[in-house]
């Protein structure tokens, strides 16, 4: 019952809203492919897609007509000419174009896995925030009580006006540290609904799972999985586009034809017509195709280099985030062991040296303070103990059971 009415307290009915609880796979779920964050991504793909069909389109035809005139005498000449591309460059075209498609669908898809990782971030975020105000406001709560108990006690003259004074003083600090967690908390909520595909009604308020954590694998099976990532898929079809790219260039020295059909006809005579047919071929004296190889080779290369690259950077990533989600959970637990789960005794122990004159107002509030600072330090650690472990799993490509 306290639990409802704190939280009551901070998610009060709205006119034609209500509280929306979302646990971490249902807010995945509204990252669907019509979030506008989703398709932006997605959009660059069909961008890609494009080149495909510019690169498997034929050349188109060309008609000429011409007129000569001498001596009173005309020759009409129609002309239809079409390129014919018998090289093989077209399909090694097309083969390029088709594997930059797939690596733009694989970046696709890691840009997809990133803004997962977001979105499970802002919910332990909003998690975070939603602990903290709700650890704030039930401290109003308690201090509310006792300063009541105090005015209480001092109308029948058992204690001192201080006390009460004091007291008081310290709700009002509470309430103003509360109302910045609020602020904080609908940030949260903002940050959090962003990445859905309709804003839902309501107060969206995050429902954490309590899994046990999971061991971690080692870095060399965590690398290996991180081999499959999306990421390294498009350098690896980069590469091949960069191949057909080189194989299309290496086919430049292969004439392509151009085939002439049509008719001349002339005024002279009884004004006869006859047929025209003639074959244009375009000798590779001078442009072979090195420039375009050239070309080819040179984005092999960067490739290549690329790929070394975010392999360096995705182990020092998957070390050093695999040593932080230890570390964290490490200290989280020894924090949860030796501090917040003594929170309460500590209360009591304080409320009853104040019951018995042992200790004064300023060491009761004292120990209301540090035990629920300890609660929200607790939930701050535990964020970034997701955090540490959310990032771990988008570097790595494994996936936490």
């Amino acid at each position: 019952m306290a639990r409802a009415a704190v939280v009551g307290l901070l998610f009060p009915p709205i006119a034609g809203a209500q509280t929306l609880s979302l646990t971490e796979s249902q807010a995945l779920a509204r990252l669907s492919s019509e979030s506008p964050r989703e398709r932006a991504v997605r959009a660059s793909v069909d961008r890609v897609r494009a080149d495909v069909a510019a690169a498997a389109r034929w050349p188109n035809p060309r008609v000429t007509y011409n007129r000569e005139a001498v001596a009173g005498i005309a020759e009409h000449v129609v002309m239809v000419a079409q390129p014919l591309p018998v090289s093989g460059r077209r399909r090694f075209d097309v083969a390029a174009a088709s594997a930059r498609v797939d690596a733009a669908a694989s970046r696709a898809d890691d840009e997809v896995r990133r803004l997962r990782a977001d979105l499970r971030l802002a919910f332990a975020d909003l998690w975070a925030a939603q602990a903290r105000e709700e650890e704030l406001a039930r401290s109003v709560e308690r201090l509310r009580a006792l300063a009541g108990v105090l005015e209480r006690r001092e109308a029948a003259g058992e204690s001192a006006g201080f006390d009460r004074l004091r007291a008081e003083r310290e709700v009002f600090e509470i309430e103003a540290d509360r109302a910045a967690a609020a602020s904080d908390r609908a940030r949260a909520q903002g940050a959090l609904v962003s990445f859905f595909a309709a804003v839902p009604d309501g107060v969206i308020r995050a429902v954490p799972g309590a899994p046990p954590p999971a061991p971690l694998p080692p870095v060399e099976e965590l690398m290996a999985r991180a081999e499959a990532r999306a990421g390294f898929a498009a350098l690896r079809h980069e590469l091949d586009a960069a191949a057909f790219a080189g194989r299309s260039a290496g086919r430049r020295v292969v004439p392509e034809p151009e085939l002439v059909a049509g008719t001349k006809s002339s005024t002279a005579g009884a004004g006869d017509m006859g047929s025209i047919v003639s074959v244009h071929v375009v000798l590779p004296l001078f442009d072979r195709g090195r420039p375009e190889r050239a070309a080819a080779l040179a984005r092999a290369a960067q490739v290549r280099a690329e790929a070394e690259a975010l392999r360096l950077a995705v182990h020092a990533q998957v070390t050093s985030w695999r040593a932080a989600a230890l570390e964290r959970r490490t200290i989280a637990a020894r924090y949860r062991e030796a501090v917040t789960s003594q929170a309460a005794d500590v209360e009591r122990i304080a409320q009853v040296s104040y019951e018995a004159g042992e200790q004064g107002i300023l060491e009761l509030l004292d120990a209301y303070r540090v035990s629920s600072a300890a609660r929200v330090r607790q939930a701050a650690l535990d964020a970034s103990v997701r955090e540490a472990e959310i990032e771990l799993e988008f570097v790595s490509g494994w996936e936490m059971p």
